[in-house]
């Protein structure tokens, strides 16, 4: 029996030591697979070093510390920074710009209305300077008021026809015997001679009635005589001067 109890005790003993043997045996392997991976681990952040040390060393070129400029030897790019005190200096240039320009409109008109309204043909007519041997000048209204009546008075007529008509007008201006202004000559009741001024509400001009205007207006012409005053379909006088299209011009 005892012999029993002992051999079993030496084969519990044995097994005890294979157990603790294969422990140790593990624990080996585990340290040296540790040991391992970090030398695995320690290669590749050798291998990305270079890399990220490049990168370090590109970005402290646009350091702003001398330090770092003089370690790298690598020279910064010339920088431009706004200041707040240029910004508003440029903005004091555009505030007195746009106050110029609001003077200059207030004190004249016309350039406001330039800006407030698009400019046709008409308007770009030119009345600044006489150019014409009547020495007479128009504004605007005043050729958008011309307009519609040699639109009704000569609208099927030719240019030149178009062109006598505003010369008469101007004749009559110039000649002391009839009042000195486009409204007034074209509104005079007695004696008659612009009965379309009635009508001037429906007139629809075109750009020939302009241009025959600022024809006459540039000096291009010379037509009539400076002492015809009247045209009509029928001479109105005996004194003709010329006769254009379906109109006789007398004086």
């Amino acid at each position: 029996m005892k012999r029993k109890i002992l051999d079993v005790t030496v084969l519990c003993m044995f097994c005890i030591c294979l157990i603790v043997t294969a422990n140790i045996e593990e624990r080996s392997a585990g340290r040296t697979g540790e040991r391992q991976t970090r030398t695995n681990e320690s290669a590749m952040t050798d291998e990305n070093a270079a890399p990220v040390a490049g990168v370090c060393r590109t970005l402290s070129g646009y350091s702003f510390t001398t330090e770092s400029d003089e370690k790298t030897g690598i020279s910064k790019k010339q920088t431009t920074l706004v200041t707040a005190s240029e910004n508003k200096d440029s903005d004091e240039e555009v505030a007195g710009q746009d106050r110029e320009d609001e003077k200059e409109a207030e004190e004249n008109p016309a350039v406001l209305a330039g800006l407030a309204k698009p400019v046709n043909a008409a308007e770009t007519m030119s009345t600044t300077a006489a150019q014409n041997r009547w020495d007479i000048t128009l504004t605007q209204d005043e050729i958008d008021l011309l307009a519609k009546i040699v639109w009704l008075e000569s609208r099927g007529e030719p240019v030149e026809g178009q062109e006598a008509v505003v010369e008469v007008i101007f004749n009559r201006m110039t000649s002391g015997k009839f009042p000195t202004t486009v409204y007034e000559v074209l509104s005079q009741g007695n004696p008659v001679q612009f009965c379309s001024w009635k009508n001037r509400d429906y007139a629809e001009p075109t750009e020939k009635e302009y241009q025959s205007i600022q024809n006459v207006l540039d000096g291009k012409t010379s037509i009539l005589r400076n002492d015809t005053l009247y045209f009509s379909t029928e001479p109105l006088t005996p004194r003709i001067d010329r006769q254009i299209g379906g109109h006789s011009f007398c004086y």
